[in-house]
């Protein structure tokens, strides 16, 4: 017995409105075809940041674990607010390298955006979507995107940003953010709360009672701030499970994998070597050898199989002596320049199919604060797609406990887990 419609609206149907037609086949790949930034997924992180952002909240922090694609949040954030919105969108990077990558990936998004590299000396980009007046006290227009170094926003004495969208976030003081943002009400910050912060060599004691300290990572100090709302990426797309778990003391909020599966040929995700050397010459020697055995192995990803090839392989060192040693071996095996060999500091940011860490405690003539860096511990353990080799001291553990160090307890667990 088919329902009259004073039966459908007692049961709560409303009768009044035409029935929910079903998409059609073309409406739905209309849909898939959509670009990411305008196809937003209820309840993600990008989501929650535009509608915060939207709303007028004032500090926005996006914790991100490593490889979590927070450059491409942060592309996509921009270009979504700079279409839907009349605010003049101002991003500031840590560097003008930096400022060069996030104008590219934005203009090769969405060609149609009105992206602006505003750097002093700039005067063409690598593609004709990139506006460059030239010069970094460009303000921009509503609509547009206007990109440029943290320190050229703090020299400038005005600037449209808003909002101030901040790139590598945890690489800024939060003096420098304060100089940047000086015009901007609303901030927006995307970053790696695990990865090596600002250096400052100036005395801070006088700060330490402080509440916005301003030495302090910019997104550690504004967590502070009333008005900001902390959100975290859930996921690495670069490590693996066991690399996850391995890092995970290093941060306050759990992640997860999400990586394809890739492998090395013959190799575990992570691998523990231990060496002992009286002279690091042969420590450096040894380095070199390892790095380059892996040339030539095969790796196997989502795209097939095919052996490594020289920039597959990654060699990241404690300090300049180690590097300079590794790099002068690794040329008499003719795998120099070919192999890239640097510091955390350096490398940061970087991803390679099969990296050599060399725990900055094995090579240390001694033990600093350098040396020590929970943030350089977290880049060498990191900068991996597929394989880590983590080449350690038999006496790590002493050398530890022989230092006054807060953060011992994470010391000691990372590099257990990294060598268990």
């Amino acid at each position: 017995m088919a329902l009259s419609a004073k039966d459908l609206n007692t049961l709560g149907i409303d009768t009044s409105r035409a029935p929910r037609v079903e998409p059609s086949p073309e409406e739905v790949k209309a849909a898939r075809d959509l670009p990411p930034w305008r196809r937003l997924v209820p309840g993600s992180v990008l989501s929650k940041a535009l509608y915060e952002t939207a709303s007028g909240r004032r500090v926005t922090v996006i914790d991100s674990p490593p490889g979590s694609g927070k450059t491409t949040l942060l592309v996509n954030a921009a270009l979504w607010l700079g279409a839907n919105t009349d605010l003049t969108l101002t991003i500031a990077t840590p560097t003008r390298a930096a400022a060069n990558s996030v104008a590219e990936r934005i203009a090769a998004v969405n060609h149609d955006a009105s992206v602006v590299l505003a750097m002093n000396g700039v005067d063409s980009a690598s593609t004709t979507a990139i506006h460059t007046p030239g010069n970094g006290s460009f303000q921009g227009e509503a609509g547009d995107i206007v990109v440029k170094t943290m320190a050229s926003l703090g020299m400038g004495t005005k600037s449209r940003a808003e909002p101030l969208i901040v790139d590598e976030a945890y690489q800024s003081t939060f003096a420098a953010l304060a100089a940047a943002a000086k015009s901007s009400e609303q901030v927006l910050m995307v970053g790696d709360p695990g990865q090596i912060g600002p250096v400052t060599t100036a005395d801070t004691s006088i700060f330490e009672d402080s509440q916005y300290p301003p030495h302090g990572r910019a997104p550690d100090v504004l967590r502070n701030h009333p008005s900001a709302r902390v959100l975290h990426l859930p996921t690495s797309y670069r490590l693996g499970r066991r690399t996850v778990d391995a890092i995970t003391p290093l941060y306050d909020f759990a992640f997860d994998s999400g990586r394809p599966d890739r492998s090395v040929a013959g190799h575990e995700e992570i691998e523990a070597v231990q060496v002992s050397h009286a002279d690091p010459v042969d420590l450096y020697a040894e380095v070199a050898r390892l790095a380059h055995s892996f040339v030539g192995k095969e790796v196997t990803t989502e795209d097939g199989t095919r052996p490594l090839t020289t920039s597959d392989v990654c060699v990241v060192a404690g300090d300049n002596m180690a590097v300079n040693g590794i790099a002068g071996f690794l040329s008499t095996l003719g795998a120099y320049p070919g192999i890239t060999v640097g510091t955390a500091d350096r490398l940061q940011g970087g991803q390679w199919h099969a990296v050599v860490a060399v725990d900055p405690l094995a090579s240390a003539s001694t033990v600093s604060d350098h040396h020590l860096s929970l943030g350089r511990l977290c880049v060498m353990a990191s900068r991996h797609m597929t394989h880590l080799t983590w080449m350690h001291g038999p006496d790590w553990r002493s050398l530890i406990d022989a230092q006054e160090v807060e953060d011992a307890d994470r010391m000691v667990s990372v590099r257990e887990n990294l060598g268990a």
